[in-house]
């Protein structure tokens, strides 16, 4: 049987610690089922967290596969002034996605057919990107001041292990570090080169930090209240 298989995109989901399951169950009215949450740790200065919403550094990151359709309706009803609040203060951006298992794209697909609504017009792109850079522990705050001093605002730091740190040891001809905190950063695109070049400028392979930037597109925005 062949199946109509729609566009995909990732939603991520960034909140206050213990907020991920109440914004997960919201998602159900969307038709949005799959996620994988992780526990991360906001970089932004005290002074800074009221203006983005959070009232604590500690954060949940809720990554969400859905078909393209869910996602901006989703993001829509977000930014309406008339949506419910859900209580849940942070932010959601969503990212297109180039390749997925062929099981879970159908899965994804068929959710969608049980929602179909009536197409609306779509708003223009969004101008933001997300920064994702990989560092040795230990040098995630030294890279975020970096940042902020090219443009940058606040990040959200997890922790992460380098699976290839041996091969690329062989290739580059240094000692590569297997523990890493991955920094992820969302800048307006008019910042987002000098936020990179300044990263890896200071902080690169050859830096005790060690370093790795890169940026992918950022679809939709809202802010989640």
């Amino acid at each position: 049987m062949n199946h109509s298989i729609a566009p995909m995109q990732l939603l991520v989901s960034i909140v206050e610690r213990g907020k991920g399951g109440l914004i997960m169950e919201a998602y159900r009215n969307y038709h949005l089922f799959h996620h994988i949450q992780a526990s991360g740790q906001g970089t932004a200065a005290s002074h800074l967290l009221d203006t983005l919403g959070f009232g604590t550094t500690e954060r949940d990151i809720i990554l969400t596969f859905g078909p393209r359709d869910s996602i901006r309706g989703l993001i829509r009803a977000l930014k309406d002034e008339n949506h419910p609040k859900q209580n849940v203060q942070g932010i959601a951006f969503s990212l297109s996605i180039s390749g997925m298992s062929a099981v879970l794209a159908v899965l994804l697909s068929q959710t969608r057919e049980a929602e179909r609504r009536d197409q609306v017009m779509e708003e223009a792109g969004s101008h933001y990107s997300l920064i994702l850079v990989t560092a040795n522990q230990g040098y995630t705050d030294e890279v975020m001041d970096t940042a902020r001093s090219a443009g940058a605002w606040g990040g959200t730091i997890f922790r992460a292990r380098w699976t290839g740190a041996d091969e690329a040891q062989k290739l580059a001809g240094l000692g590569l570090q297997a523990e890493k905190e991955v920094l992820a950063i969302m800048v307006h695109n008019e910042e987002r080169n000098g936020v990179m070049e300044a990263i890896d400028r200071v902080h690169g392979l050859h830096s005790p930090a060690q370093a790795l930037v890169v940026s992918l597109p950022i679809d939709r925005t809202a802010r989640l209240d």
